[in-house]
Parts: C-alpha cells; sequence; structure tokens
C-alpha cells in the first residue's frame, strides 16, 4: 500500500516551480535566448504521478464487484478528482482574464467567452478554439481529466490485458506520434479543429507510464536490494539534477529519454530508501506539495502581474518575483475556496 511520501510532495512542488521558471520565458523572454526554454518537461512529472496515483487508487479501493461496473465507478472516480481541481482551474481562470482585460488590456471583453468558453469546461483539447487561449495551462488540467478518464476506464474494464499488451501500443502510437509531429515532448499543437492534439497524447502516454510505473513499484515493494539507500541518493539526485541541466538550456529530441528516468525516479522515490526521502520527510515538504496543483495553474497569474508591474524586469528578476508571489496566490485562492461551498 502507498503511504503519504512528503519527499515526492516536495518534488511535485519542485516541479511546479521550474513550470513557472518556463512560462517566465514562453511569455515574455523568447527573444533572450534558451534559458529555461525545456522546463516544461517537468509537465511529464505530474502526469507520470497522476497515472502511478490513479494505479494505487484502483488497486487500493476497488473491488472485484466494483469492476462490474467500469463506467459507473470511473464516472465517480471522476466526479471525485473534478471536485478537487475544478474549483482552483476555475478561480485561476478567472483571476487570469481579469488581468488582461483590465490591466494587459491585450484583450477585449467580449472575446474573453468567445475564445474561453473551452477552457472553462476543460474541452480544449479538441479544438474548439484554435490558436488563441485565456490561459494556457488549461490544455493540461484538460488533458489530464480526459486521459484519466480514458485509463481509468480500462484499468477496470481489464487491467491485466491493458497493462501487458493495450499499454505498450498506446505508448508506441503516442509517443511516435509525438516524435514525427512535434519532434519533442513540448506538445499544445493542434491536429486539426475538433480533433484531440498532441498535449492529450501527451497526457495519456505519461499517465500510462505512471501506472506502469506502479505495477513495477508493487512487484519490488517486498524486494530488498544491497546498497539501495545509497544507489536511490545517487539516483533520484543525479535524475533530478541532469534535468535540470538539460532543460536549462536544450529542447528536442532528446525530450523523450526523460520518461524513463522520471519513471524509475518516481518507483526510487516512493520505495522510500534515499537520504532524499528521509530528509525531505517534514511537514515543510507535504504542505508545499498540497499547494503544487494550485501553483501550477497559477502560474500564468503570477507572470502576467509581474509584466504589468515590472514591465521592463529581465527574466531573473522576473523569476525571483513571480516564485513566491505565486505561491502567496496559491496560498490565498486555497483560503478563499475552503470558505465556499461546492
Amino acid at each position: 500500500m502507498i503511504k503519504q511520501n512528503r519527499a515526492m510532495e516536495l518534488y511535485r512542488f519542485i516541479a511546479a516551480v521550474m513550470i513557472l521558471c518556463y512560462h517566465c520565458h514562453w511569455f515574455a523572454f523568447r527573444e533572450e535566448g534558451t534559458r529555461f526554454i525545456g522546463f516544461y518537461l517537468f509537465v511529464e512529472l505530474f502526469f507520470i504521478l497522476s497515472g502511478f496515483l490513479m494505479m494505487g487508487a484502483i488497486r487500493r479501493h476497488v473491488t472485484e464487484e466494483d469492476r462490474r461496473d467500469p463506467a459507473g465507478m470511473t464516472v465517480r472516480y471522476m466526479k471525485k478528482r473534478l471536485r478537487q481541481l475544478f474549483p482552483h482551474h476555475l478561480l485561476s481562470w478567472v483571476l487570469v482574464a481579469l488581468i488582461q482585460v483590465f490591466l494587459l488590456r491585450n484583450i477585449w471583453p467580449i472575446q474573453i467567452f468567445q475564445i474561453g468558453w473551452s477552457e472553462i469546461l476543460l474541452v480544449n483539447i479538441f479544438g474548439f478554439v484554435r490558436g488563441e487561449y485565456i490561459n494556457i495551462v488549461c490544455w493540461y488540467l484538460s488533458a489530464l481529466v480526459f486521459a484519466s478518464l480514458l485509463l481509468h476506464y480500462l484499468l477496470l474494464r481489464d487491467e491485466n490485458s491493458f497493462l501487458r499488451v493495450g499499454a505498450p501500443l498506446l505508448l508506441v502510437v503516442c509517443y511516435g506520434t509525438l516524435y514525427d509531429r512535434a519532434g519533442c515532448l513540448a506538445a499544445t499543437i493542434l491536429f486539426t479543429r475538433f480533433a484531440p492534439h498532441l498535449g492529450f497524447m501527451r497526457a495519456l502516454a505519461d499517465m500510462t507510464v505512471g501506472c506502469l510505473a506502479y505495477r513495477a513499484w508493487e512487484w519490488m515493494e517486498d524486494v530488498e536490494l544491497p546498497g539501495e539507500g545509497i544507489l536511490a541518493t545517487i539516483l533520484e539526485a543525479a535524475v533530478f539534477v541532469a534535468s535540470a541541466l538539460y532543460m536549462y538550456r536544450c529542447s528536442g529530441k532528446l525530450d523523450f529519454l526523460f520518461v524513463p528516468l522520471f519513471f524509475a525516479f518516481v518507483i526510487s522515490v516512493f520505495r522510500g530508501r534515499s537520504l532524499w526521502t528521509r530528509l525531505f520527510d517534514n511537514r515543510l515538504s507535504a504542505w508545499l506539495g498540497r499547494q503544487s496543483y494550485a501553483y501550477f495553474l497559477n502560474n500564468v497569474v503570477a507572470v502576467y502581474l509581474c509584466m504589468y508591474l515590472f514591465p521592463e524586469a529581465g527574466i531573473g528578476a522576473m523569476i525571483w518575483f513571480c516564485v513566491p508571489l505565486c505561491l502567496l496566490i496559491s496560498v490565498v485562492t486555497g483560503s478563499v475556496l475552503k470558505k465556499l461551498t461546492w
């Protein structure tokens, strides 16, 4: 059984910070070279972890009787997930829209719903509005919701057949398409109108990797490896440092190598043998982890506020300003949402 892993909670928050650095580069400083150009790859860690935890929830809570109604169980699961995520999504979307209309003044009020209705409803992965967006990070939640919907149903329908046959085929198709059409994992490009875009395939493939990671973790749960503590400490540090160094300046076909690295990283962290797991096992890590989804969704809010307040700031100053600001926004919005009834 999976226990709460505070180290992974901290890693998840750090990944959200790294993605914020990428958004600073994307929105304001694409002309300033390639710094932080590959930090979008930390989205892979989010997706893989989501697949891992979803698989764990199925193994813990779903009975054989429940598996006789995969559609009904999947609907109940998605309702629970949406109750957790949709309020944060909606509030961050409203904040981004208000900043664009009244502060940055780069869109007209009437455009908010012309462009953003599909984002609000989380159906923007189907390409109803092409090439325009209010809050660009909505693609992530939209892809997460529909990938979770499909995978949860397939796992309940026939878990063994899917993991042994369906999952490998799905990975080949999805990653092969991403490699052919985008040449990297920065995939938010649409195929055609009313068709799923590459972001959905990215989520589907990464979450499938997460499901396979859970199966591998489960198989290794009672296995004791000699010297695993030292090896796990080195592995986890190496993966995170190598990821940051590569992503700081690079983006391209080597992106795909980080999927198996994150696969191994997630398994290692949940096995809990490394020095880092013990070092980061504290309340601060758990608290930061609880902010990670709101932090990710509020990335654009912080970046737009910084662009309005400090239009001449360099990317370094922008990141130093946005990192704590985004955390503050996430804490405040989280407190507001707790007081509301959904």
